[in-house]
Formats: C-alpha cells, sequence, structure tokens
C-alpha cells in the first residue's frame, strides 16, 4: 500500500516516522520488531513509498498507529510539499483541527499552569496520538532551556493574586517542536501544521502522561 511520509521526529538516537496511507489513514512507521526508524532512515517527508505492514499487537491508546512495516520500496517523491498537501486535504481527506490549541484532539488537552497541553488516565483519552492543525495565530517561537518550543497567544485571560493586588494576564500554550525541519522564528495563522503526542511517561508528577508536541510544519 502507498504511504506518503508526512513526519519525522526526533527520539533519542532514532526517528518517528509517520505517515497517511492511501485510504487517510494515518500511521507510525516502526520496523519489523517494533522500534522505531534509524536516525539515518531513507523515509524523507513528501517521499510516497510502497510498503508492506502488520499490526502492532497490544497497543496502549492513544497510540494506535503504530505498525510494523515489513517491507518498502520508494516510489516517488512529490514535487513540493504544497503540492502533497493539496493530495492531503483532496484525495486523503485528512481530519483538520482548525483554531485555537484547546480544540486539539477534540478538546480533550489538559493543560499546566506552564501552558504545556497533555494527556492522562485520569481525564478524556482521545481516539489517537497524531493530527494536522490550522492555527488561527502565529506560532512564535520561544527558546527554553535549549529546547526549540512555538507559543500561541490565546484569547483567554486569567487572575493572578499578587502580594499587594490581583492582575490580568493573558493564558499562553507552549508547544516544544521536535521535528528534523530547521526551526524557523514564526509559523504564521493558517498554515498547516502536524501536532502529535509523545508517548506515556512519568517526568515529575505522580502520574503518567502524553505531552503534546509540534512534529512539523508544510509552507
Amino acid at each position: 500500500m502507498d504511504v506518503i511520509i508526512v513526519s519525522k521526529t526526533h527520539m533519542h538516537t532514532a526517528s518517528c516516522v509517520g505517515g497517511v496511507l492511501a485510504n487517510g489513514r494515518s500511521v507510525r512507521l516502526l520496523d519489523s520488531n517494533g522500534h522505531n526508524q534509524g536516525i539515518d532512515t531513507p523515509l524523507n517527508i513528501g517521499d510516497v513509498w510502497i510498503i508492506e505492514f502488520e499490526e502492532r499487537a497490544h497497543r496502549r491508546p492513544p497510540h494506535i498507529e503504530d505498525v510494523l512495516v515489513t517491507s518498502m520500496s520508494f516510489k516517488f517523491a512529490f514535487s513540493s510539499i504544497s503540492k502533497m498537501v493539496d493530495h492531503l486535504k483532496e484525495k486523503s481527506k485528512i481530519k483538520i483541527w482548525e483554531g485555537s490549541p484547546d480544540i486539539l484532539f477534540d478538546g480533550k488537552i489538559q493543560w499546566t499552569s506552564g501552558g504545556s497541553g497533555y494527556i492522562s488516565e485520569t481525564g478524556e483519552m482521545p481516539d489517537n496520538s497524531i493530527g494536522f492543525w490550522i492555527p488561527d495565530k502565529d506560532l512564535t517561537r520561544k527558546d527554553y532551556e535549549d529546547k526549540v518550543k512555538f507559543t500561541y497567544a490565546s484569547d483567554k485571560i486569567e487572575l493572578v493574586a499578587g502580594f499587594v493586588s490581583t492582575k490580568v494576564r493573558r493564558v499562553w500554550r507552549t508547544i516544544p517542536y521536535v521535528g528534523f525541519q530547521t526551526p524557523v522564528d514564526s509559523i504564521p495563522a493558517g498554515t498547516l501544521v502536524r501536532v502529535s503526542l509523545a508517548r506515556w511517561w512519568t517526568p515529575n508528577e505522580d502520574e503518567e502522561r502524553c505531552y503534546l508536541q509540534l512534529s512539523g510544519w508544510y509552507i
């Protein structure tokens, strides 16, 4: 079956590669042993490959897209990213969220006080872990501790109690970037981007979480 490579993200010493099948289904392309692709994988965004695969057993939601690739051969590459996007929208008919980050994954994302998005088993579980999004505002790069992140200025405001008075401040959403593309200073509103939920892990909290991340954009 044909698969369009739509994302390639860093996973320690490996690459997490995402694709869209001819029927519009989103998949995460693992090797036949269930591991991520190598850091030097020939799979690149905009390529179309012919693959054979098996469903991965014991998939833990929301990461239901994992497939085990048993064989693959290069077919062709789109002449431009815009042509690939047109194909995804018109032929594959991918689902696209439009608006603020609050609507991502059908509104089931929870947010920390610092603006990071995540899901947990104590909240609502989305049906999948990857998707496409068209933000209604610019995403602005703001690095933190050598990590590339993009921020979104929400229309929401919150009250913050101080020693003397209570202040009003705008709510920000912050999404870390994990792709291979060279980071830009700003991703314009109206740009198609790809978002995903990281694998389950327990950072400093008592519960496991899957954090929202930005996989890439299509300009």
